[in-house]
């Protein structure tokens, strides 16, 4: 995943804050590829939250001293 959209997203939001514009307009296929970037993006948390849940072994060892 590149997330190029997501990177642009938050290029021209900040270039616009600069300039002290309080207005945001975005073509529908720019819209449309943002959406695509953050889909995948949480898709592969997902996938990722997955396999460590599934990895995640825990080894307890309790020895016990002489008194």
């Amino acid at each position: 995943m590149s997330g190029l959209y997501i990177r642009k997203f938050m290029d021209r939001l900040q270039q616009l804050e600069l300039k002290g514009s309080r207005d945001f307009t975005c073509p529908i296929n720019d819209a449309k590829n943002l959406h695509k970037d953050i889909t995948t993006l949480l898709l592969d948390i997902d996938a990722l939250q997955r396999q460590n849940d599934q990895e995640d072994v825990v080894s307890v060892e309790l020895k016990g001293e002489d008194f």
